[in-house]
């Protein structure tokens, strides 16, 4: 496999970027079907708003969306943000670069595709004046918590949840 060209995102590349992220989406739904819904397959899905979606962000100086190109398909893509801590007297404020999706399709995934797409994002928030990046991930075994820590993220705060529909323990 000849290695994919990281670049950003274009116009022309909307109708194939909604096909990936409701890959992405579906993905997640497996794994946390209490918190997500599917929304079917990219044929079934109306892609209309999220092309929308895409263009704005396309438009927007604090937001980059990269994709990984394997000739003329997208395989891969990469959103990412800046953005400014709010200033508090109680804690160090600082501008980071935030990671809101990263994907790369089941086929072409351990090829480093998806560490060439984090450097991009990576870069990219730096040069707009961020000191680190930041994610969310969900956490299931196949999930790619174990990817973002075999590149060097670090769990710096981590939400828990208990469902009130379980049975409480005695306190």
């Amino acid at each position: 496999m000849s290695s994919p060209v990281i670049r950003l995102a274009e116009p022309e590349d909307l109708a194939q970027l909604c096909r990936l992220y409701i890959a992405f989406h579906e993905f997640h739904v497996q794994y946390v079907p209490d918190r997500l819904i599917s929304v079917g397959t990219p044929e079934q899905f109306d892609c209309s708003g999220l092309m929308a979606t895409l263009q704005r962000l396309l438009d927007q100086s604090d937001v980059a969306l990269f994709v990984a190109v394997n000739a003329t398909q997208v395989i891969g893509l990469a959103e990412v943000y800046v953005r400014q801590d709010e200033a508090d007297d109680a804690k160090t404020a600082c501008r980071y670069g935030y990671l809101q999706s990263l994907m790369v399709e089941d086929a072409f995934r351990h090829h480093h595709i998806g560490t060439c797409l984090l450097e991009a994002t990576q870069q990219w928030a730096r040069q707009h004046g961020a000191t680190e990046m930041r994610l969310d991930v969900w956490e299931f075994d196949t999930g790619p918590l174990r990817f973002y820590e075999r590149v060097g993220y670090r769990t710096l705060r981590r939400t828990l949840v208990r469902s009130f529909a379980e049975e409480l323990p005695e306190m």
